[in-house]
């Protein structure tokens, strides 16, 4: 990938595809997707009201926090 690429080069290569996560979904389940389909973000629609879940979310909101991975669901 080039810094002079296109939006639509990039996704020929990377894929137009849009990934969502449950909001009952365990936070290791969705990292664990995001791995398999080499991502760095999934949707989330929870109470009708989507939003994005990332590997930075992950690393602040989950592992800096001492929070584990393994029971920690989206919603509460």
């Amino acid at each position: 990938m080039l810094l002079s690429d296109n939006i639509r080069s990039v996704l020929d290569r990377k894929g137009w595809g849009v990934y969502s996560v449950l909001p009952s979904a365990l936070v290791y389940d969705a990292v664990q997707q995001m791995a398999d389909r080499d991502i760095g973000s999934a949707v989330i629609d929870a109470n009708g009201l989507p939003g994005i879940f990332s590997e930075r979310d992950y690393a602040r909101k989950i592992i800096l926090l001492g929070r584990s991975s393994k029971t920690q669901p989206f919603a509460k």
